[in-house]
């Protein structure tokens, strides 16, 4: 009898419930809305740059915590930069479970500067 409440008490799990999975469109809409909300009226400077993005990096991952996905970690990486019409290329490469980790990012661009952040959550079991 003992052994049998002690399966039903681990917290071993290989897979997220299918409710409690991590959605990029969700989590793209949460984003882009931290963005839209914080970067509507910056503007941007480079000794700016550098608090603003990290600001913006804690309201996006406080935003996604608020989702409420259990056993998700996260990481949220937010990129700026002036807009002065030459190309920017952002990447990144992960190492992970694709049947339970994920990703989701957006961008806001203006006439001076841009911003790319996303967010990448891995699962922990």
């Amino acid at each position: 009898m003992e052994t049998a409440s002690r399966a039903s008490d681990q917290t071993f799990h290989i897979r997220p419930n299918p409710d409690d999975k991590f959605r990029s469109s969700t989590v793209r809409d949460v984003i882009h809305q931290v963005l839209v909300s914080n970067l509507s009226n910056y503007i941007y400077t480079t000794e700016t740059a550098d608090s603003t993005a990290s600001n913006l990096s804690e309201a996006i991952r406080n935003k996604v915590v608020e989702l409420s996905l259990p056993r998700y970690k996260y990481i949220v990486n937010v990129v700026m930069g002036a807009n002065r019409g030459e190309g920017v290329k952002v990447g990144a490469r992960c190492l992970w479970d694709a049947d339970s980790d994920n990703f989701a990012s957006d961008v806001f661009i203006t006439e001076t500067f841009f911003c790319t952040a996303s967010v990448f959550a891995i699962y922990y079991y």
